[in-house]
């Protein structure tokens, strides 16, 4: 059920060992690629540290609405939604 549904909107699924950043590379990158995003909205906005959860809410946010790669021409969450 869940295969038919990765399938029908083109989404590859993909496992991998536990405890093993080096097989996650994709999703090791994205988590660091939201955490400097974060650490650079706080620095830019000179925001106190103990608004690192929004800054990270609101950088996910954010990349989930952008475009990423142009051959769908959507963004994650339309991918999603």
């Amino acid at each position: 059920m869940l295969r038919d549904y990765y399938e029908e909107v083109g989404i590859s699924h993909e496992t991998s060992v536990a405890r093993s950043p080096q097989q996650n590379g994709v999703v090791e990158r994205r988590n660091r690629t939201l955490i400097e995003a974060a650490r650079t909205m706080l620095i830019y906005a000179q925001a106190p540290l103990f608004l690192w959860a929004e800054a990270v809410a609101t950088a996910c946010f954010t990349q989930n609405r952008s475009i990423i790669r142009l051959r769908h021409g959507k963004t994650l969450y339309e991918l999603m939604h």
